[in-house]
């Protein structure tokens, strides 16, 4: 750590003056590339993105890069856009298309960026008690296990992948509720280890149960829907909105997630060998 040591005489009159405008000036000078380095980017996220071990993988990256350090706050999709709305956050990383399209469309963010995009599974139970194992259409497959009352945990917790479990229960003309329908309200890798427990089907993202996947006694039921897409974006909050947000720290991650080392690393992520996640082809 650098360091102002004060030596000589005490001075007096303008000397006395002159002292204290070159000590002031020296602690400008250090303070300045203290403050920039000191720089934290408030990141709202998700708990796939936490689950599945990408945030460990390209946030040390970033500082690294950078200089500047990332708090992230793991939260699902809906609540990671109250607290930007509220000015907890600078930016949001989330797979939630429609709601932040209707965040930015609001004034509250910038831009959407696109950053990466996987696919949602259907797990189930290897017995698969109601008997949709390789049904591609995942609405017929909701069909099935609702009719079979078949046991389904939901994450229920207003994230990215509950608001995409619920638009897969309304393309299949269903309002899921009874015993069978078990509301977790937990993140995702907590609402696999339940739904393993009880032997029951559950909507993930692919990274976060390829992470988990040797610990669960679960499969792939249904996958390939095109229904099934999961994008993530990166969205700024709008300092003009919401004030107090650091924008300029902002707009550093997105260029470097989207179009920097930080894509070149997301596209290299694997779990046991498999790649998880895809960057965009035309940049």
């Amino acid at each position: 750590m650098r360091r102002i040591i004060a030596t000589g005489l005490a001075p007096t009159g303008r000397s006395r003056a002159a002292a204290v405008l070159a000590l002031t000036a020296a602690l400008l000078a250090v303070a300045a590339p203290m403050r920039a380095l000191a720089a934290e980017l408030r990141l709202a996220t998700t708990h796939t993105l936490n689950d599945s071990g990408l945030l460990d993988a390209v946030l040390p990256a970033f500082t690294r890069d950078t200089g500047i350090r990332v708090r992230p706050l793991v939260a699902g999709t809906g609540l990671a856009l109250k607290m930007a709305e509220r000015g907890d956050a600078d930016l949001v990383w989330s797979h939630s298309p429609s709601d932040e399209e209707r965040f930015v469309a609001a004034g509250f963010g910038t831009r959407r960026t696109v950053v990466m995009t996987n696919a949602f599974v259907l797990l189930g139970p290897r017995g698969d008690p109601a008997k949709i194992a390789g049904e591609r259409d995942i609405a017929a497959a909701l069909r099935k296990i609702a009719a079979a009352s078949a046991r389904f945990v939901s994450r229920a917790d207003d994230s990215g992948t509950h608001r995409k479990e619920m638009a897969l229960w309304q393309a299949a003309g269903l309002k899921p509720a009874g015993a069978w329908y078990v509301a977790a309200g937990v993140g995702m890798g907590a609402t696999l280890r339940i739904a393993d427990e009880r032997g029951a089907y559950v909507l993930s993202d692919e990274a976060t149960y390829a992470v988990l996947r040797r610990r669960l006694d679960l499969a792939v039921i249904s996958a390939g829907d095109p229904r099934l897409a999961n994008v993530y974006a990166v969205t700024p909050v709008d300092r003009g909105r919401v004030p107090g947000v650091d924008s300029a720290a902002a707009d550093v991650f997105v260029r470097w997630v989207s179009a920097g080392n930080g894509r070149a690393l997301i596209a290299a992520y694997k779990v046991e060998g498999v790649s998880v996640f895809h960057v965009p082809t035309n940049r």
